[in-house]
């Protein structure tokens, strides 16, 4: 403070003007530094935002998939027990099995694959594509612990479907063979009960997700998608009725899980 008085007024007001001028200075950087940062933060959740509508939209796939499952998973259960049946009565003389497992044959046309399907099922997109980009690019590090960790739950039971359904291609390729006649070697017999209980196991599989539990966590990350799931099902008889075929008896009405029983 001395050293103030004895500077003359023009001095003290350059000191005075220098001084303003750097605190102006540094609140600037300080304001700069904090829309910096705000900027990037808004950016990060709408990373996030848009990370999570396409994973909402995946897990919705996923979900229309385990419906379907659930609809036809009598099906599948009957047509294991026809062919181990048919397999195990003793006879090496197969005659061919070109009857679709879902679908009833209607104005003379079956529905199945390019080859008869011995044990047909849905193509299913059961992909995590949308949950593994997220992961890889951080896109969901802003995100609440406790909703990351609902979404690692819904895509520990998409990984569990998904192996089910690799593991069920498997085993329904090498079941093919019995859409035609051909003889039954004890070999091929031994092999191709292997591959029924193959398709078993991951019915089986399937079946432990089930698709109300699915659809309850995902209402309560505030995705609920009831209204999207009544036009997907409502399009579904459409386009059936529109192709002319009926489903077998066995081929359960698909439920919205998201409404109550």
């Amino acid at each position: 403070m001395l050293g103030l008085r004895q500077l003359t007024d023009d001095q003290k007001k350059n000191v005075r003007h220098w001084g303003m001028e750097f605190v102006v200075v540094v609140i600037g950087v300080l304001l700069a530094l904090w829309l910096q940062q705000w900027g990037e933060r808004q950016q990060e959740l709408a990373d996030m935002h848009a990370a999570e509508d396409a994973i909402h939209d995946e897990l919705r796939a996923a979900l229309s998939s385990l419906m379907w499952r659930e609809a036809i998973s009598q099906c599948h259960i009957d047509r294991a027990k026809l062919l181990q049946s048919k397999i195990a009565a003793g006879s090496n003389s197969w005659p061919g099995l070109n009857e679709n497992a879902l679908a009833l044959q209607m104005e003379g046309i079956m529905t199945s694959s390019v080859a008869p399907s011995v044990y047909q099922r849905p193509v299913e997109p059961l992909t995590n594509a949308a949950w593994t980009s997220a992961l890889a690019t951080g896109a969901l590090g802003p995100m609440d612990r406790e909703r990351f960790a609902k979404l690692v739950g819904l895509y520990a039971q998409v990984d569990l479907m998904r192996a089910a359904r690799d593991r069920e291609d498997v085993a329904a390729a090498a079941l093919s063979p019995l859409g035609n006649p051909l003889t039954l070697t004890p070999e091929l017999k031994a092999h191709m009960l292997e591959a029924i209980y193959q398709v078993d196991r991951s019915r089986f599989t399937f079946g432990l997700v089930n698709s109300r539990d699915f659809a309850a966590e995902m209402k309560s990350l505030g995705w609920d998608d009831t209204s999207q799931m009544d036009r997907l099902i409502e399009e579904e008889v459409k386009d059936t009725a529109a192709e002319g075929f009926k489903w077998r008896p066995c081929v359960a009405p698909v439920r919205n899980p998201f409404k109550p029983v």
